[in-house]
């Protein structure tokens, strides 16, 4: 090779390896950016799930302790099947109880029942559902945004319960569980093709769902604030998705984000508007609040009327129509008071079926009890009568 045809394929050599020490220098770099930004994700992921963990120790510890303190006694489990109180331990640490939020303007209890749980299984059950679907979230999202979902969607879904379920005590601690459930499930359906195993992923946010619905089912637990958390849930995280990796336009993702606003508002308002004029929607929807079961007895968080009906008949014979509907028999004195009604309507309507006849009895007052006014049946010694 001459002097003369070197210089170009020496030039050319050079050339060729300067281009490919700058395409690997390429390389390189792209692969130290791209280790960069999974770095940047590990680290943003640790401090989620950390801010996340701390958020949940505090909400277990604070929802434990606040069931400790209020578990009086542990009810039968036919009224209460999820090991916890009866409804006077519900009603005193801040469950729902629609007529005393109308009434006494007891608006506070809209935020103690957010963190009140029926029984030991419905708190256990609960922190399952938040530790699951809460650290599922806070891989895609911000531990804030998860917080928010939580308070904004449990309150929108207490709402529909304390106007659906105006004739039950609960509690409502699983109404923001379900708000966690909903928004997990959303997450799963719109960005379905970032996660693999969908099968097992479905198969295991329904079986859940369904076990802490069947829970919902009980006494003292309310599946339609149940059901309006789930929704309400799924439409804020939607909402928030919509804004973070959608393709449409920024119209049409602000419009999005509007109305899952309203409609979360629009639950609130309605709801506190129903309560304000005082006529919720009672009734309707009883066996969705409390499904009756022979496993458990619905009536026993049922909230019934304190007045009863006194119908005399000429033969002396009187007939009290409990607030349940059922009847008694009852021998009183024809100048008997609105008290002494009441006294007899609380001792012989405390309990019993919802319907029929509770049988005949004859209320008087009592010297050898202190002058207290008992009832009893009608074969009753009557000696102490005055």
């Amino acid at each position: 090779m001459t002097q003369a045809t070197e210089g170009p394929c020496l030039r050319l050599w050079s050339r060729s390896q300067t281009q490919a020490n700058q395409a690997a220098l390429a390389v390189q770099a792209q692969e130290t950016y791209r280790m960069q930004i999974e770095e940047k994700a590990r680290n943003r992921l640790r401090r989620h799930q950390r801010v996340f963990t701390w958020m949940y120790n505090i909400l277990a510890v604070g929802e434990l302790v606040y069931f400790i303190v209020g578990l009086y006694v542990v009810a039968d489990l036919q009224d209460n099947p999820l090991l916890g109180p009866g409804q006077d331990g519900i009603l005193k640490m801040g469950g729902t109880y629609t007529q005393r939020i109308i009434n006494r303007h007891q608006y506070w209890r809209l935020i103690t029942s957010l963190f009140h749980n029926a029984g030991a299984i419905h708190l256990t059950a609960n922190m399952g559902m938040v530790w699951t679907f809460g650290h599922f979230l806070v891989r895609e999202i911000s531990p804030w945004l998860v917080a928010m979902m939580y308070v904004t969607a449990g309150l929108s879904g207490l709402m529909v319960s304390v106007n659906v379920g105006a004739q039950h005590s609960t509690a409502g601690a699983s109404i923001p569980s379900f708000a966690l459930a909903g928004a997990a499930t959303a997450m799963l359906l719109y960005r379905w093709r970032r996660f693999t195993c969908h099968g097992v992923s479905a198969a295991a946010v329904a079986f859940i769902v369904a076990a802490n619905a069947f829970i919902g089912a009980t006494p003292f637990v309310d599946n339609s604030g149940n059901t309006a958390g789930f929704v309400f849930g799924g439409v804020i995280c939607m909402g928030v998705m919509m804004k973070t990796d959608t393709k449409l336009g920024a119209v049409a993702v602000y419009t999005i984000a509007v109305l899952a606003v309203a409609v979360l508002l629009a639950a609130i308002v309605a709801g506190l508007a129903g309560l304000q004029l005082g006529t919720p929607i009672a009734g309707c929807c009883n066996a969705w609040v409390c499904t009756p079961s022979p496993w458990w007895d619905c009536n026993s968080s049922r909230i019934w009327p304190r007045s009863c009906t006194l119908t005399s008949y000429s033969n002396t014979t009187s007939i009290l129509t409990c607030p349940q509907g059922n009847t008694v028999d009852v021998s009183v004195d024809a100048d008997a008071g609105a008290d002494v009604i009441q006294i007899i309507c609380d001792t012989l309507c405390a309990s019993g079926p919802s319907s029929g006849y509770l049988g005949s009895f004859h209320c008087y007052t009592s010297r050898a009890q202190g002058q207290a006014f008992v009832c009893g049946s009608q074969a009753t010694d009557e000696s102490g009568l005055m």
